[in-house]
């Protein structure tokens, strides 16, 4: 997700400064007695924009409240800051881009990754159709925006090493992240590093015909975001995080096999997106670009949001050689399928879903 800091200098000083304080602080939760609901707290790494329409699913439709919680759900900014605050205690849970889970292992911190909503990378790169720029090697002599705090930037220089582009040759244009697509659309440069999920429904609505080029067709086979919290909080409350993962998942299923539905919840829910018919087709596009990422192996065979071991391995390997991890990450510590499995789809129905984004998939 897209994030207001830099990845590494941000949980490099958050390593820094809590390691050299001490103690992890522990999950704490409230409970008012038998029959009432236990309440928790979660951030997102962004807004709750259309990427997130599963997790009013879950409140709206009693997800969480029938496994026995009550989630407040929080904007952040960026996945560092989510990591931050739920490793200090200001949050419960988190959902945040895997790739920044591995580089806060890598600086001590004792995070777990709980389950995934995004098995295919958001990473990518736009471009106009009538620019011409369709391929790779085609970006060099061009001019790229980006946001220089952004994942998607951070993680140019792997996409170009493995595209075999020549860096030297492209020039590069710093923008802020609420001018971007604009930027694009306007001319004001050649191409631009984004998110599949969040800048291409912003294109699409502004009138762009674009290209992309999805960093995960070109061997960058990244894992997007996902629920994460501290060790010791999933230990301490089992079955408490079983049931926020459940319920979350269980939104995800009512997304991908309702969508219609799911985005009429959204925009009710959220005064903010009402009256405006291309905010409507952002959040939708949002909704269902998140489902084309979530398609993938793992949850058709074990469940949703279900991590495969070798592809955790290859994340931390990807992540070691291009995000200088200051030291080595074990890949069984920072994932748990322990809380998941249990929320499933038919074989008729992926093959309903599968039909109803066919047109996203990419890969």
């Amino acid at each position: 997700m897209s994030s207001d800091i830099n990845r590494r200098t941000a949980v490099k000083a958050l390593g820094a400064g809590l390691l050299a304080g001490g103690s992890v602080p522990f999950f704490h939760v409230q409970s008012y007695g038998q029959n009432q609901p236990t309440k928790v707290t979660l951030t997102l790494p962004f807004t709750l924009h259309g990427s997130y329409t599963a997790f009013i699913v879950a409140r709206e439709l009693g997800y969480w409240k029938d496994r026995g919680v009550d989630v407040m759900v929080s904007r952040g900014y960026g996945s560092p800051d989510a990591i931050k605050k739920v490793y200090l205690g200001h949050f419960n849970y988190g959902d945040a881009s895997f790739e920044s889970v591995i580089q806060a292992a890598s600086e001590g911190l004792d995070v777990v990754g709980l389950g995934l909503h995004m098995h295919v990378s958001p990473l990518a790169i736009f471009t106009l159709k009538k620019s011409g720029i369709k391929h790779p090697k085609d970006l060099e002599g061009k001019v790229l925006g980006a946001a220089p705090t952004y994942g998607d930037w951070l993680f140019f220089p792997a996409f170009a090493k493995k595209t075999g582009i020549d860096r030297s040759k492209i020039s590069v244009r710093f923008l802020e992240g609420n001018v971007r697509a604009q930027t694009l659309l306007n001319g004001g440069v050649d191409a631009l590093t984004g998110y599949y999920n969040l800048d291409a429904p912003l294109l699409w609505t502004g009138g762009g015909e674009i290209d992309i080029m999805l960093h995960y067709t070109y061997g960058l086979r990244i894992y997007g975001t996902g629920l994460l919290a501290v060790r010791t909080q999933v230990e301490k409350f089992p079955e408490v995080t079983k049931a926020v993962v459940e319920g979350v998942m269980e939104g995800y299923k009512y997304t991908y096999l309702k969508p219609a539905e799911a985005l009429d919840m959204h925009i009710s829910d959220m005064r903010e997106l009402q009256g405006s018919d291309r905010t409507r087709e952002i959040t939708k596009y949002q909704m269902l670009l998140n489902t084309a990422l979530g398609l993938h192996p793992a949850p058709k065979k074990y469940g949703l949001g279900y991590y495969i071991p070798e592809e955790v391995a290859e994340n931390v390997a990807l992540a070691k050689e291009f995000l200088s991890l200051p030291k080595d990450v074990d890949p069984k510590k920072i994932y748990t399928n322990e809380h998941l499995g249990t929320v499933k789809l038919t074989p008729a129905e992926w093959q309903q879903v599968e039909q109803s984004v066919k047109p996203y998939i990419l890969w």
